[in-house]
């Protein structure tokens, strides 16, 4: 007889992207093992996408000592959790309101535990003038939480501009290449698995980077060009 899982009230697994499902479509989690694919003749994960690069076999939640973990079932193109890439095959604790992306952002998922509670609640400053020095000053990038600052203010990003500027600020002060730069930004237009490099011209690069440099304001200036090879975010 098939061992029968127990839905555990309150977690989900949230799908913000992801064909075929609808937006925001909620997976109840149960105790066991939750296997994440693509769909194949042999094989039937129990939540499926249809993108080719998403792995058949490319990821798994699990209920283990009373916590939710996910592993990357060393898929072809990875498995970030808060903007980081996890290691293949160790699990990965998680915790509500964590950002799950499959395949550099073919397939995003939040997770969600309504079980959780803050134990302690953050305090506010009472000294306004505390409050402003706290207040970091520049460009901020928060990978974890795709979130950036200017002096201090949220600013509202597209997808691909996020990527590109969380991208260079992860390797601020480096030399970022064109190639580097295509397949991070442009997963989706590799159609074949010899292929190493997304079709995407040097045109259609610059006009994504003159784009950011607009929006960051007086800060755009900060993404510098590297001659014949990429950018690069000067934050020195």
């Amino acid at each position: 007889m098939s061992e029968v899982k127990r839905v555990t009230e309150g977690v989900f697994l949230r799908i913000d992207k992801g064909e075929p499902h609808r937006e925001k479509e909620l997976v109840p989690l149960q105790e066991g093992e939750l296997l994440l694919g693509r769909i194949g003749r042999e094989n039937a994960p129990d939540v499926t996408f249809t993108s080719p690069y998403i792995s058949r076999r490319h990821a798994a939640i699990r209920f283990e000592n009373g916590q939710f973990t996910i592993t990357d079932l060393a898929s072809k193109h990875g498995v970030q959790v808060n903007g980081y890439e996890i290691e293949q095959n160790r699990p990965y604790i998680l915790k509500n309101s964590d950002k799950v992306n499959l395949a550099q952002g073919v397939v995003l998922l939040t997770f969600v535990n309504n079980n959780e509670i803050e134990l302690e609640p953050t305090l506010e400053f009472t000294n306004p003038l505390l409050k402003m020095q706290a207040e970091p000053q520049g460009l901020v990038v928060y990978p974890e939480r795709r979130e950036i600052l200017i002096d201090g203010c949220p600013l509202l990003l597209s997808g691909k501009h996020t990527e590109l500027l969380i991208m260079l600020y992860q390797k601020r002060n480096q030399a970022v290449s064109y190639d580097e730069i295509k397949v991070k930004i442009w997963p989706e237009r590799i159609t074949d698995e010899s292929q190493k490099a997304p079709d995407v011209g040097r045109d259609e690069i610059n006009a994504l980077i003159y784009r950011l440099r607009k929006k960051l304001g007086s800060y755009g200036e900060r993404i510098v060009t590297v001659s014949r090879y990429g950018y690069m975010l000067d934050l020195e």
